[in-house]
C-alpha cells in the first residue's frame, strides 16, 4: 500500500470542512449531497498528488507489535530483481 493512501481520508475530510466553513461564511445552505462531492474532490486531489509527488506524504507506521506479528505469519520468499533470464542462456 502506498504511503499516501491513508491520506485520502484526511484530504476528503479537510475538503468537507473547508467547504462547510465557506458556505456558512457566505450564509449559504450546505446540502447533504455536498458532503459526498467535497469528499470525492479531496480524495481525488490527494490521489493525484500522491501519484505525482509521493514523497510529500509521511509514511504511516504500524505499531511494532502488529508488524512483528504480521512478519511471523509471512514466510520469506526469494525476490528476483531485474529482467527475466533468457531461456537459451
Amino acid at each position: 500500500m502506498p504511503a499516501w493512501f491513508p491520506w485520502i481520508l484526511v484530504g476528503g475530510i479537510v475538503f468537507i470542512l473547508l467547504s462547510y466553513v465557506g458556505a456558512k461564511y457566505k450564509d449559504k445552505e450546505y446540502r447533504n449531497i455536498q458532503f459526498l462531492q467535497d469528499f470525492i474532490s479531496g480524495a481525488i486531489l490527494i490521489a493525484f498528488t500522491g501519484v505525482l509527488v509521493p514523497d510529500v506524504f509521511p509514511k504511516v507506521e504500524l505499531p511494532s507489535m502488529i508488524s512483528y506479528l504480521s512478519s511471523e505469519l509471512v514466510d520469506d520468499q526469494d525476490l528476483q530483481v531485474g529482467p527475466p533470464r533468457l531461456a537459451g542462456r
